[in-house]
């Protein structure tokens, strides 16, 4: 999900048997708690659902080493970040 929706607490328009049994979930947006489109993708069948933390500090660790030349370590960064945010 690339779009506002979970933003306002809404899912996209988006139909119910979208997923496999094996499918992936992947919200861009991220919170203390799942999204409504993470909890959404979940009810409908996804084996797993994931929001956007992860990739925001993998950007930001590409843009660090095309700057610097060095890629820092981006688990411990997760980490701090998802508890702050709780």
């Amino acid at each position: 999900n690339s779009t506002a929706a979970s933003l306002s607490g809404e899912i996209p328009s988006l139909r119910p048997d979208l997923f496999e049994s094996a499918g992936l979930a992947y919200d861009l947006a991220y919170a203390d708690q799942p999204t409504p489109f993470m909890r959404w993708a979940l009810s409908a069948g996804a084996a797993r659902a994931v929001d956007g933390l992860g990739m925001l500090v993998e950007q930001a660790a590409e843009s660090f080493w095309v700057w610097h030349q060095h890629r820092p370590q981006t688990a411990p960064v997760i980490d701090e970040l998802r508890s702050g945010i709780r």
